[in-house]
């Protein structure tokens, strides 16, 4: 099979949902990764190979400080020659790469509807954010996307359950459903549980956002457990420096920065309790964290604003929608004896969830 995944986010940058569930496909599939630019990480003009997978730098439109582009963008003669530019450039390297016109074409980026508008090609929206709960888009992007959800010859697969009822519920679409899921080859809970720290960690891994983590609550976790210690991992957006400089006023509080993924295992193996303190809304509940399924593949419990994917796991969770049942969810955590449950995880393994993504992909072809 020949694929060309139009992301949201590079190939190269933490360890997503793409990767995870491309890094399974057959080796005799050809697929070529576009990834926006960026103004941080590096971008690759000229394709990087990793196995199977080809990935470059395939500039579009992104909201930004730069306001003059953003204007120019609001033509519409400005925007179809952009984008004409844009479309000329992908089809060059899918034609060297590719060889050939790809059976199917993957899109998370609402940036690139453009480039595939009309194209005889099936296309599959995989839906893991809305757009729209980053904060508000251009009017013309939305028109776009509302266009394309619309459109029934084309496929959505989402990330969790919740999405799929919010779709069903907001565009009367048929949607399937292939959640987010864990490495259990990594993430399992025969790491030793040697020399851990007699003090009791509440641990966090994940992007630290303005969109979603919830900086009064860590800073009244921090109050309330504090014979604990609180520790953060993972990148951090430029927007929240100084709410994060505030919590780390606090003592029992300490960030640590992204750490490599293939070292996450051993860091929530630390852990007591993993936490996920994202704030209680609509957009929020709908999602299917991963790291959700990490800290019980290391075996240890969760607390987590609600999530409507895992509301069904019966064991090792603890789902809140306030503040205080969360901190009150802590508290049973940190006593609560871990019951096993690989077998109840083996459904979420990226080996099984990108069997059932890639025959997602054969069904649109036919």
């Amino acid at each position: 099979m020949r694929i060309v995944w139009y992301s949201e986010v590079k190939w190269n940058y933490l360890r997503t949902r793409k990767q995870n569930l491309l890094a399974h496909f057959p080796p005799n599939d050809k697929i070529l990764f576009f990834q926006p630019f960026s103004f941080v990480n590096k971008n690759f003009i000229f394709p990087r190979k990793e196995e199977n997978v080809y990935y470059v730098t395939l500039p579009t439109y992104r909201k930004s400080k730069f306001k003059t582009f953003d204007k120019l963008m609001s033509f519409s003669i400005f925007r179809i020659f952009f984008y004409i530019v844009l479309k000329c450039y992908a089809n060059f390297w899918i034609r060297i790469l590719l060889k050939k016109t790809p059976d199917c074409i993957c899109i998370s980026n609402i940036y690139y509807l453009s480039l595939i508008n009309n194209n005889k090609t099936p296309i599959v929206w995989d839906f893991n954010d809305h757009p729209g709960q980053f904060g508000a888009q251009p009017s013309w992007a939305i028109q776009e996307f509302n266009r394309f959800i619309n459109d029934t010859d084309n496929s959505i697969i989402s990330s969790s359950i919740g999405i799929t009822n919010y779709l069903n519920k907001e565009y009367n679409r048929l949607v399937n459903t292939i959640p987010n899921g864990v490495d259990l080859g990594k993430f399992n809970n025969n790491l030793s549980k040697d020399n851990l720290s007699p003090i009791p960690v509440i641990g966090y891994v994940g992007i630290i956002s303005p969109w979603f983590f919830d900086f009064e609550l860590v800073q009244k976790l921090a109050k309330h457990f504090n014979s604990c210690e609180i520790q953060l991992y993972g990148p951090r957006v430029i927007d929240i420096e100084n709410q994060l400089d505030q919590l780390l006023q606090i003592p029992n509080i300490s960030y640590h920065g992204e750490k490599p993924y293939d070292i996450l295992p051993q860091i929530m193996n630390t852990f007591t309790v993993g936490i996920i303190p994202l704030y209680s809304t609509p957009e929020v509940r709908r999602l299917a964290s991963g790291k959700f399924l990490q800290y019980l593949g290391v075996g240890i419990p969760v607390v987590s604003v609600w999530m409507d994917q895992y509301a069904k796991i019966e064991k090792n969770i603890f789902l809140s929608n306030t503040h205080s049942e969360f901190i009150s969810s802590v508290e049973k955590a940190l006593k609560h004896p871990f019951i096993p449950m690989n077998d109840d995880l083996r459904e979420f393994d990226w080996k099984n969830l990108s069997k059932y993504f890639r025959n997602e992909l054969k069904a649109a072809i036919r």
